[in-house]
């Protein structure tokens, strides 16, 4: 497949049938694993969508059956403090420019995805996925957070209880139960994907521009202040737990930081941000 846009992780290409840009992740070699390349690629392409509004739909997928495992759980361990700190942040801007685009977004989860990958879903607007799909949010087990949605719009897609029994346990989700919360809104099989794909396309493409765009809006709007509001606690526990550094946690290590030392690190973590919080901007 030809890309229209030289980048060494994405591939994009345009549908003029159904006016739909193609984003697929082309970074097999790392299971689609998301890097920082792969991050300031799509962020820099997603701010190009933002003033392309004879795009009517943007289609995320990957090379992989998989859609990404989210971390490179190799590179996670070796990332220093600052390094996370600028990861996180640029997840964070890449989840709120694709819910703010007037394009609309739809990913395909296919086979799976894990951790960041998931939360990148939860700022979709419409989610499909294979009928062997399992997802999880398993970020606690590498020593991470949600950082990006996955607590603030989990629970609005999916609901509170659904949001807190899958982030607390970190277990595979399967499609039934996906389907069942309204996170995914249609499943296909291989032999009828491509079909799936081009007939959920022609639907979008066939609305009104003006309305489509105002509708996405609308909705987007109706959630917003209280989104928001849990977007901003997200980022703060996201920083206050980022003083542990258990992402660095290596198989041959004692584990996770010791109870005895959890109470200074929560201390050092809330000075911490009321620190930032103090800070001009």
């Amino acid at each position: 497949m030809n890309s229209i846009f030289n980048y060494q992780t994405l591939k994009v290409r345009l549908d003029k049938s159904t006016r739909t840009l193609f984003i697929t992740l082309d970074h097999d070699k790392h299971e689609n694993c998301f890097g920082m390349e792969m991050l300031f690629e799509l962020e820099s392409l997603l701010a190009w969508c933002t003033t392309k509004i004879e795009i009517h739909s943007i289609f995320l997928q990957s090379t992989t059956d998989y859609f990404s495992r989210g971390y490179d759980k190799n590179i996670l361990k070796k990332l220093k403090l600052n390094q996370i700190k600028k990861f996180t942040q640029k997840l964070q801007k890449i989840n709120q420019a694709i819910m703010l685009l007037p394009q609309t977004i739809i990913i395909d989860l296919q086979m799976g995805t894990e951790n960041i990958a998931s939360e990148l879903a939860t700022a979709c607007d419409i989610r499909i996925a294979n009928r062997s799909c399992r997802i999880n949010f398993n970020h606690t087990k590498l020593g991470m957070i949600p950082c990006s949605g996955g607590i603030a719009q989990l629970s609005q897609i999916a609901g509170h209880a659904n949001a807190k029994n899958w982030l607390l346990t970190g277990q595979n989700i399967h499609l039934n139960k996906l389907e069942a919360s309204g996170f995914v809104y249609e499943s296909y099989t291989m032999e009828y994907r491509d079909e799936k794909i081009q007939e959920l396309l022609r639907s979008i493409h066939e609305q009104a521009p003006v309305q489509r765009v105002q509708t996405k809006l609308g909705v987007t709007e109706n959630i917003r202040p209280q989104t928001e509001t849990m977007l901003n606690f997200e980022k703060q526990i996201a920083k206050a737990a980022m003083i542990s550094e258990d992402w660095k946690i290596k198989e041959e290590d004692e584990g996770p930081m010791k109870a005895k030392n959890m109470k200074t690190a929560v201390k050092l973590s809330l000075i911490k941000n009321e620190a930032d919080d103090n800070l001009p901007n």
